[in-house]
């Protein structure tokens, strides 16, 4: 039995990667890690390793575990499967590269405190959430410069409590997100089953600056503290509070 030139390129080609993807990757990561990016710890090979701590500003994850998927090879990109912890929780993604040098990361998946993401976004103090947020992203796309990626998919948020300045009740919270052209994130905020019901457009721009275009309607008896701290930002009309509300990170 003799072997065609088609079985010797796929035998060549296996081997290729089985001597690269099998190199230490203490050795070989140092040199091709992006600008920004701290890894260390490493241990294993590009094929499956691990890191103690990888920190891409304003993400730090720990005990990072990284899988080679060479499926993704079919579809002309290198990929891999990533489990870490991220803030005591953990998370998981898939992340790869096009032969062409486009980046690209994948169906984010966990689980969150809602108070922790305020202390990573660094929002000032005298705002307070509780509850946790649990997150789908299927696509991710990271701005041609520094700066916010945009984000598609769901996050939920429940129980979803604002604790300071005042104390409220929103029951459940569903955010749904997707990308502009422009790399902008939009998105649609409903809230269930709480004090007040919550419809909101929400908006973040690569440099940071975000847009709250929000809804308020009260739903059964409202502490008067709350109506109070709502007339004093928003305007009130036919039982709906009416908010605009744009800042940066």
């Amino acid at each position: 039995m003799t072997l065609g030139w088609r079985d010797a390129l796929i035998g060549v080609t296996a081997y290729l990667l089985f001597m690269v993807f099998g190199a230490p990757a203490a050795k070989v990561l140092p040199r091709v890690q992006p600008e920004g990016v701290r890894i260390v710890g490493v241990e294993g090979s590009l094929w499956s390793g691990q890191a103690a701590l990888v920190s891409v500003a304003p993400v730090q994850l720990n005990r990072l575990h990284w899988q080679f998927r060479p499926l993704a090879l079919l579809v002309g990109e290198l990929g891999f499967a990533l489990e870490a912890d991220w803030l005591g929780r953990p998370v998981q993604a898939d992340v790869g590269r096009s032969f062409f040098g486009e980046p690209r990361v994948s169906d984010v998946r966990g689980r969150i405190a809602a108070a922790d993401l305020l202390r990573m976004l660094r929002v000032p103090q005298q705002v307070g959430l509780a509850g946790e947020l649990d997150f789908d992203i299927s696509d991710v796309e990271w701005p041609e410069e520094t700066g916010y990626p945009a984000l598609q998919g769901n996050v939920t948020w429940s129980p979803a409590r604002i604790v300071t300045p005042v104390q409220l009740e929103l029951g459940k919270a569903q955010l749904e997100t997707w990308i502009e052209d422009d790399g902008i994130t939009r998105g649609k905020l409903v809230t269930e089953g709480g004090t007040l019901l919550v419809e909101a457009d929400v908006e973040l721009n690569p440099g940071g600056a975000y847009r709250l275009d929000a809804r308020l309607q009260q739903k059964g008896d409202m502490p008067p503290a709350v109506g109070d701290f709502l007339s004093s930002f928003a305007e009130y009309r036919n039982g709906t509070y009416r908010l605009e509300w744009s800042d940066s990170i």
